[in-house]
């Protein structure tokens, strides 16, 4: 009796206090479960990502020059933007966008030629209603990509935002309303509020440890529950037989 006492305790007094959390782990849990992972990652939004290089009789400008003009060369890239050819040059600067004819710089690009972009990669038909460049303090949604960004937002009914890197051209990435929804059940289920990414972070660990305290105590419960049962019925049938 004393086991099955201690056990009753344990079982009450921490699902007191984990309960709230258990219940919003089943909450997020189901709703990351049901919603498909293709809608929640906006590949519904985009289009024009894999642009096929256009045919042309124009005269590139020569690949070697930009290794001799530019230090710490590490890539060169040939892409094409809306039918026109760029190069994309990462060096010990970072990235730059030149035209892929004349060679010249065209980044970082501006609002009205982000703004621009990010209307081609959408699917939609309507115009973007907005457009900054963050370059610190950027919203969680961002997570750990590298700043500066466009942010150009379109007033459609899955609340979409479109990040254009400047130095490049391309989509960096895009989120809506169902997606922040997604990241804050995530950030829920993990208990990670600010990073929203270590599944291994200590409040985790210690709410699942006594999670499991508590169930180990409830199946304790439950074996003497059954116990008092079998002894009750075994009671009941001496008495009827006596």
């Amino acid at each position: 009796m004393k086991t099955a006492t201690i056990s009753r305790k344990v079982h009450k007094w921490i699902f007191l206090f984990i309960g709230v959390q258990a219940l919003l782990w089943t909450l997020s849990g189901f709703y990351m479960v049901v919603m498909n992972l293709d809608f929640i990652h906006g590949d519904h939004l985009v289009q024009n990502l894999r642009e096929p290089l256009p045919a042309t009789s124009a005269e590139l400008f020569p690949s070697e020059a930009l290794l001799r003009d530019r230090a710490g060369v590490k890539s060169v890239q040939l892409k094409s933007i809306r039918e026109k050819l760029f190069y994309v040059v990462r060096d010990a600067d970072g990235a730059h966008l030149l035209d892929a004819h004349s060679g010249t710089e065209v980044s970082p690009l501006d609002q009205q030629t982000a703004i621009a972009l990010a209307e081609y990669y959408y699917t939609g038909d309507q115009p973007a209603a907005s457009a900054e460049l963050i370059s610190d303090n950027p919203p969680t949604e961002l997570q750990s990509r590298p700043l500066p960004l466009w942010r150009v937002n379109f007033d459609d009914r899955y609340g979409t935002s479109f990040y254009i890197d400047p130095n490049t051209g391309a989509l960096a990435t895009r989120r809506h309303d169902y997606w922040r929804a997604f990241d804050f059940f995530w950030m829920l289920h993990i208990m990670d509020y600010e990073a929203r990414e270590n599944i291994h972070n200590p409040l985790l660990l210690i709410a699942t440890l006594f999670s499991l305290v508590s169930v180990l105590a409830g199946l304790v419960l439950l074996f003497y529950s059954f116990g008092k049962r079998r002894n009750a019925n075994s009671r009941q049938q001496q008495e009827a037989t006596a």
